[in-house]
């Protein structure tokens, strides 16, 4: 397990291609322990590439994934959830005629043990893992102010809700790391507010990094403590969201305008 303040997962000088295409172009970052690292950039940029390799959903040509400094470049994603790793997509990965606590109760099956002999005749060892299942899907459900909302079906809830069930499921994987693809992605603006807030809590509260890819600007110089800015499958500046802000490569390929002490001229 990484140390307060190590990294706890790193990409090394990952190469990716699709064809003639280079999604990625020795491409290293460091996700530290206890921190949110978000990652930027232009349309294209290899954002979502890296965050796949970071899952295990691409294997990099070249380079190496490690996770607590074992390398797991070759790991599927299965592989990757049983060790620790949780992902949510840009798209809702939820069960809509399943209510809420239903679909986060789904998010435990990486953990449960035991085959067809404790389905069918459900010793007292199984018995106790469903009971914990159970409270800590409750505790899931009180952490993201899902209590009005545990019994209803998730294709009746509104879109924010539904992300925030979505979330639940991934928690309940008891992630040491939590990566996201666009999670605000087609929010309102109070939606996107309630999510941030979360993400803050699981970083304070449990402890979790949180590694994502955002394209609202606000929110990404609001939430995170690193920020990586990607253009043409290259990390092209990575430092503080106060760093990258005024960084005049990240200002000409992605952000725009003058860096804030020019501007301030």
């Amino acid at each position: 397990m990484a140390a307060p303040g190590g990294a706890i997962m790193e990409a090394r000088a990952l190469g990716l291609r699709f064809g003639a295409v280079e999604a990625l172009k020795d491409v290293s970052i460091r996700i530290e322990a206890g921190s949110v690292h978000a990652l930027i950039g232009p349309n294209g940029a290899g954002k979502s590439s890296l965050l796949n390799c970071l899952s295990g959903f691409y294997h990099p040509w070249t380079g190496a994934v490690l996770f607590e400094g074992r390398d797991i470049s070759a790991t599927r994603p299965p592989e990757r959830a049983r060790l620790g790793i949780a992902r949510t997509f840009q798209g809702i990965q939820t069960y809509p005629s399943m209510t809420a606590r239903e679909n986060i109760l789904t998010g435990f099956h990486a953990q449960m043990k035991g085959g067809v002999f404790s389905g069918l005749f459900r010793p007292r060892s199984a018995i106790r893992q469903e009971e914990e299942f159970a409270t800590r899907a409750e505790e899931i459900i009180d952490f993201l102010e899902l209590e009005q909302d545990r019994h209803r079906t998730v294709g009746d809830m509104s879109y924010g809700l539904r992300k925030r069930v979505d979330l639940g499921r991934a928690l309940a994987l008891a992630p040491k790391i939590l990566v996201m693809d666009e999670p605000m992605a087609g929010m309102s603006p109070e939606e996107k507010g309630d999510l941030a807030r979360f993400i803050l809590d699981i970083r304070d509260h449990f402890g979790i990094p949180v590694v994502l890819v955002e394209h609202d600007m606000d929110v990404v110089m609001d939430i995170s403590d690193r920020v990586s800015v990607l253009e043409f499958g290259h990390v092209i500046a990575e430092g503080t969201p106060t760093e990258v802000r005024s960084d005049a490569r990240v200002i000409a390929a992605y952000l725009g305008g003058a860096p804030e002490a020019e501007a301030a001229a």
